[in-house]
């Protein structure tokens, strides 16, 4: 028995003295990290739930939308789809056309312009229509401005693919050549082209109605290229 003692007394302390002070700082300090990084984990179980109960209430919300809700009606208990509301980023901030009582210029004259814009300058090819305080009033810059030009001479038709259309009676088209773009023929046989920027957030119908309002004139010449 006295050897099994003696080995015990060899591996270790017999504990009854009081541990040493460094001793007891070491364990406190492992224990306050302990808690600490438990704490952390916690918190960051706690917000990856929330988010993934965000993103799922939010993909339900849109699948709802997209496909209709449905509600529960008192008496039968059965399910009416809701019919969800798209309205079109054009008709909701579109720029309405005013009569224009200012100076005409060379080449076109229109009987409207979009609010807040004024004719700017024109060539015998092109009007260009801008929003008052621009002053880019360079001719052969169409970027940001509604212009009103004749078809290029080397141009010998409209395109096929775009949104068919009616001008004062007659056959046009609508695409998108970067930004809007109507094509058609007048009655005095003119191959009109007008280009609306996005800034306007016309539909094909309100860029029909400005063009029902451009009058061609004997000075107008068609470009080339």
């Amino acid at each position: 028995m006295s050897d099994i003692t003696e080995l015990f007394q060899a591996i270790g302390p017999d504990g009854t003295g009081d541990p040493a002070a460094a001793t007891v700082d070491g364990d406190l300090l492992r224990g306050r990290g302990a808690l600490v990084k438990a704490h952390r984990r916690a918190v960051v179980r706690r917000s990856m739930l929330a988010t993934g109960t965000l993103v799922v209430a939010a993909a339900v919300a849109v699948t709802a939308t997209q496909v209709g809700g449905s509600g529960t009606t008192a008496a039968g208990g059965k399910s009416e789809p809701t019919q969800a509301v798209h309205r079109s980023h054009h008709t909701a901030s579109a720029v309405k056309l005013v009569d224009w009582t200012g100076a005409q210029l060379n080449g076109f004259t229109v009987d409207e312009v979009p609010a807040g814009w004024h004719l700017s300058t024109s060539t015998q090819s092109a009007l260009l229509i801008t929003p008052d305080g621009s002053t880019n009033n360079d001719p052969d810059v169409f970027v940001d401005k509604l212009t009103v030009l004749l078809a290029s001479t080397d141009e010998q038709s409209f395109p096929k693919d775009g949104q068919q259309v009616t001008v004062n009676g007659r056959p046009g088209v609508v695409w998108n050549g970067g930004e809007e773009m109507l094509g058609y023929t007048d009655a005095a046989g003119h191959r009109v082209v007008v280009q609306a920027p996005d800034a306007l957030h016309w539909t094909a119908d309100q860029l029909v109605a400005f063009a029902e309002g451009v009058h061609v004139t004997s000075n107008a010449v068609a470009g080339v290229g």
